[in-house]
């Protein structure tokens, strides 16, 4: 029989092969997003958080609908600071695989840390846990975490996590989170006596011990520390925990060598990786030492180009070195790598801040906020930047946003400091102080925030605090916490020229003058310290000995022109002591020659035009300085100048600029508002601009003389009577003998308004 062919095999075969090959193609994609998720693990384990991330990222990007790309995600964002983006993914996982229960727990306490906290949402949660698996611990913890928000007493959150203890007696963690409520408490007694319960409890794990020895750390109890993180790493000689844990505490103990080793025993732990290697360049740039951390660096990138994190801290240490070519040649491998790279956009908006060009490093952070709306560190730079141009309400929008989406980030309280001392408000910058100090003896490290970190913000927190307590002259305060920041720092330059700052303004210059040398042997390039010294000597009028001090400072400085122009304004500031003004400017000219980015100078140079009257060269100065750094009080300024001189087009246009740089600048809109109303402007405007100075300065009574003048000009005669006679009354409360002026135009609203005067 002769054999004949199907005539729809051969499209069988077809839809055979194709479904073959969908069938392949699938379980590729499947394998590669687990694969992917798995090498996210991996990383995980091996506290490379920012790899982790990379990997759970392209898992995720591979499969949306996975929900353990999307656990791997979240805790690879927690461990890196990242509040909100961690609970977007703990969100999508949940959604994803309901019986994920550590997730759910996770989630219930990030509702916790929000402002105000969803207690409502984490007791949905807490119960759903329950529900699923009654002996699950984590549901008991964040039933006992709820009742702590709540403030309900001690002995029910306590209760609560002892029953989370009997459910299961080895679990250490439980007995950790036992050890972290009391000391919210400040019962550290009953604190350590938690975590040996869980040591007891466990005693192979190197977990207990680990949170042990950091326990002692901050109880300044240092020696017992390093016996339990000797211990720590004895147990488990391969933990990656364990050795950063040794090795931040040597960092602390000042032990660098024995850090060190540490360090390289991690290298060694984890196969040479460029990540192990990166924390190494850290650690010795953390330690001050620069040069090594580049060599680290350069080997680094030398065998993994691609490696983008060491060219970051490449251009960082470059940064603070200030060397902009350098960063610059980082800048640029970078963005050829990726001309979209997020952390290449920030690290170029930290060189501009750095240059003096806020308005081109916002233009990069708003780049980066496109993008990533609570990206933290651009929320932060930008709030930074905007504080640099004095536009303090803009930077507190900023600061809020990383607080809403970032609960846990402890350095934007040093961002709330800085905005306090630049609106001048010191009773308020010493509450933040204590709102920071506070916040960092209760906080836990982790990844993006450690031990060496956490000690820093205390250090920064102390140190605000006592400069604080200094200028409101509350000596005995602003003393304790200096010396308390120079214990926990006994080598900073820093901390001993704000100690010296103290023993100034008590008139003790001898203690002074001892503790500005000691700075300077710490930190030959301190310009504080020498500022400090020289000032000293024109106090006490041996001025001769003040040229003599900055000479040799300036042999020691010999090719640093960044320093010799600091130290050729001080030269000037002793000729300024002399009476020697000609000189003055002299050296002022010197050290614009030597750094033209010397602002200080251009502000000084201009005051000696302006005391002789020679305002064409002051508003030259100032707008150098103007193009160089702009902010609304050097553009205010520039606009007094030009209305002394009766340029009146160009002091409008000075004040609106300053406006434009911060909307509520007193004194520019106060100014704007007279100069409108002078000159048939729109009163409207004028009316709005000179309310917004009454409302930032209500104790100012030229400000309300303005406002008068502006409802006069309105013909609006009654509230222009009011406002001047507030201005009247205002001075007169404060002791002075009123502006003559102010009377003069409440006459002139009194005459126009006829019987309406009296309304």
């Amino acid at each position: 029989m002769r054999s004949q062919e199907c005539p729809n095999s051969r499209l069988f075969s077809f839809t055979v092969t194709i479904l073959v090959f969908a069938s392949v193609m699938l379980s590729a994609c499947g394998f590669s997003t687990s694969r992917l998720v798995a090498k996210g693990e991996e990383h995980l384990a091996k506290r490379k958080f920012h790899d982790a991330l990379m990997q759970f990222r392209a898992a995720v990007e591979s499969d949306e609908s996975s929900a353990a790309a999307h656990w791997g995600m979240a805790r690879a964002l927690e461990n890196l600071g990242h509040f909100n983006d961690a609970l977007d993914e703990l969100r999508k996982t949940v959604e994803l695989d309901e019986k994920n229960l550590h997730a759910k727990a996770k989630l219930g306490n990030y509702f916790l840390l929000v402002k105000p906290p969803l207690i409502t949402e984490a007791e949905s949660f807490q119960r759903q846990i329950i529900l699923m698996d009654p002996n699950f611990v984590e549901g008991h913890i964040l039933e006992a975490s709820i009742l702590a928000v709540q403030n309900r007493p001690e002995s029910d959150v306590v209760a609560k996590v002892n029953e989370a203890i009997a459910i299961d007696p080895s679990r250490v963690e439980t007995y950790i989170s036992l050890s972290r409520y009391y000391v919210t408490k400040e019962k550290y007694n009953e604190a350590e006596a938690a975590l040996k319960r869980g040591i007891e409890a466990s005693p192979m794990r190197a977990l207990g011990i680990i949170e042990y020895g950091r326990f002692l750390n901050y109880a300044s109890r240092s020696a017992e520390a390093e016996a339990q993180f000797a211990k720590a790493v004895e147990l488990e000689p391969l933990s990656i925990e364990a050795h950063e844990a040794y090795a931040q505490h040597f960092t602390l103990a000042k032990k660098l060598d024995k850090a060190e080793a540490e360090y390289r025993r991690l290298i060694e732990i984890q196969d040479n990786s460029p990540e192990s290697r990166l924390e190494l360049a850290n650690f010795f740039e953390q330690t001050q030492r620069p040069a090594d951390a580049i060599t680290v660096l350069n080997e680094i990138i030398a065998g993994t180009p691609e490696y983008v994190r060491a060219r970051y801290k490449l251009g960082q240490i470059y940064l603070v070195q200030k060397d902009p070519a350098k960063v610059n040649e980082q800048l640029t491998e970078l963005f050829a790598i990726n001309d979209n790279d997020v952390e290449a956009f920030m690290l170029r908006a930290r060189l501009r801040l750095q240059e003096s060009k806020p308005d081109q490093a916002v233009e990069d952070l708003n780049m980066v906020l496109k993008k990533f709306p609570s990206h933290r560190d651009a929320l932060y730079a930008i709030a930074q930047a905007k504080l640099s141009i004095g536009q303090v309400d803009q930077a507190r929008a900023f600061m809020a946003d990383v607080e809403r989406f970032h609960p846990n980030f402890l350095r934007v309280g040093l961002l709330k400091i800085q905005a306090e001392i630049v609106e001048g408000k010191t009773e308020a910058s010493l509450k933040a102080a204590n709102e920071l100090l506070e916040k960092v003896r209760i906080a836990t490290p982790n990844a993006e925030t450690g031990v060496v970190a956490l000690h820093e913000l205390q250090i920064k927190g102390l140190t605000a605090k006592g400069l604080a307590n200094l200028e409101l002259k509350k000596f005995p305060e602003a003393q304790a916490d200096l010396e308390n920041a120079l214990r926990f720092a006994p080598d900073s330059s820093a901390a001993l020229v704000n100690l010296a700052k103290l023993h100034t303004a008590k008139n003790e210059l001898p203690k002074a003058t001892e503790l500005y040398e000691q700075a300077l042997k710490v930190d030959a390039q301190s310009y504080d310290a020498m500022a400090g010294l020289v000032n000293i000597m024109i106090r006490t009028g041996e001025t001769a000995k003040a040229h003599s001090k900055i000479a040799s400072l300036i042999e020691r400085n010999a090719g640093r022109a960044d320093m010799l122009a600091s130290l050729h304004y001080l030269k000037s500031d002793v000729f300024s002591a002399e009476k020697n003004v000609a000189q003055q400017e002299a050296e002022l000219l010197q050290a614009i020659s030597l750094d033209e980015n010397f602002l200080p100078a251009y502000a000084s140079l201009a005051s000696i035009f302006v005391a002789r009257n020679e305002i064409e060269q002051a508003v030259s100065q100032f707008k150098t300085i103007a193009t160089k750094k702009p902010s609304a009080p050097v553009y205010t300024l520039l606009g007094i100048l030009e209305d002394s001189r009766s340029t009146t087009a160009a002091a409008e246009e000075c004040y609106r600029r300053a406006m434009s740089l911060d909307p509520e600048t007193p004194i520019a809109a106060n100014n704007l508002a007279w100069l409108i109303a002078e000159n048939q402007g729109n009163l409207d405007e004028a009316l709005q601009l000179a309310n917004v100075s009454v409302a930032k300065g209500p104790n100012v009574a030229g400000y309300y003389d303005t406002l008068g003048w502006v409802y006069y000009k309105k013909g609006l005669y009654s509230p222009a009577a009011k406002q001047i006679r507030k201005a009247i009354e205002l001075e007169e409360a404060n002791g002075k003998v009123a502006d003559p002026a102010y009377r003069q135009r409440l006459g002139v609203v009194m005459a126009a308004s006829g019987e309406k005067a009296s309304l």
